[in-house]
């Protein structure tokens, strides 16, 4: 009498099978997961710097139409009717009262770069995301637009900025160091392109830091509210958020990708400017802390 059994071509996997089959998956998973974790973030990190190659082309375009001064960094302290603070205002300071009443009053700010400059790229104006109110913020907030960096928005903003819904967050800022010079005095206001040493090196735009917990960074405040998410920006606020690297746009238009240590020097405690020749936060290419050149 036969035995009734199944071919070998119908069997099942045995345990042993399962495992090996198993083990192989994971062992090709942890050599590709890390390959596409830096496959996202060079993709984020040629969308940030294509961001600021915009910001920075539309400066050329706005000088063009200004008598060659650069736009404002920030709406400041002391603008007559400015009702917020030059380093953290929220939505409702960027326009006044009155604006909404009758369209007579004061849209703030519309010199400053992030509302004089979007309209050079097709892009909006700061100010009219103010005017439209809640709904504007958010989608602001969501981040789909130029103003914001794609690895800022997959790594969060941090607790402080977050818990401020009204806060007006940027992720880049415009260099406010510009019209130092001799030892970090200033010496002139406005700046324009032709006294621009190098524009080539002389740094407009760079990724802002919007983590107190960011490293590296080489100063002692990393909590402090205020250097986070500001308009402008320079050495102390100088995000280096692209895996130890930022992103800077310069003068002449073009942008680049530098680590931090390089952009940055530790001096005293502080995050501080030394003076490369090919990046300049002064507009004569000195140090915009004093320090000698390296």
């Amino acid at each position: 009498m036969k035995t009734l059994g199944l071919n070998k071509s119908e069997r099942g996997f045995t345990l042993i099978e399962l495992l090996v089959v198993i083990a192989i998956i994971a062992i090709l998973a942890g050599m590709l997961l890390p390959a596409l974790a830096r496959a996202k973030q060079k993709a984020q990190n040629i969308n940030c710097i294509s961001n600021l190659k915009q910001w920075g082309l539309a400066q050329t375009l706005y000088v063009d139409d200004s008598n060659q001064v650069f736009p404002a960094t920030k709406i400041a302290n002391g603008t007559p009717g400015f009702p917020g603070n030059e380093d953290t205002p929220n939505w409702l300071d960027l326009t006044d009262v009155e604006f909404f009443n009758n369209a007579n009053g004061t849209a703030y700010g519309r010199d400053a770069w992030f509302s004089a400059l979007p309209p050079y790229i097709k892009a909006r104006p700061l100010y009219t995301y103010a005017i439209e109110g809640k709904a504007a913020y958010d989608r602001y907030n969501a981040g789909n637009d130029i103003f914001h960096c794609p690895t800022a928005m997959s790594q969060h903003l941090d607790p402080s900025l977050a818990a401020n819904a009204d806060r007006v967050v940027f992720q880049y800022g415009m260099n406010s160091k510009g019209m130092l010079e001799q030892n970090g005095t200033v010496q002139v206001n406005p700046v324009k392109t032709q006294m621009v040493k190098s524009p080539s090196a002389f740094v407009m735009f760079s990724d802002n830091r919007v983590r107190s917990d960011e490293t590296p960074y080489f100063g002692s405040d990393a909590t402090k509210a205020s250097t986070l998410g500001s308009p402008q920006n320079y050495t102390s606020r100088f995000s280096s958020r692209h895996s130890g690297y930022g992103n800077l746009a310069f003068s002449d238009g073009h942008a680049a990708h530098f680590k931090y240590s390089y952009v940055v020097v530790a001096n005293n405690g502080k995050p501080s400017d030394p003076a490369k020749y090919d990046i300049n936060w002064t507009h004569d290419g000195t140090s915009a802390d004093g320090l000698n050149p390296q």
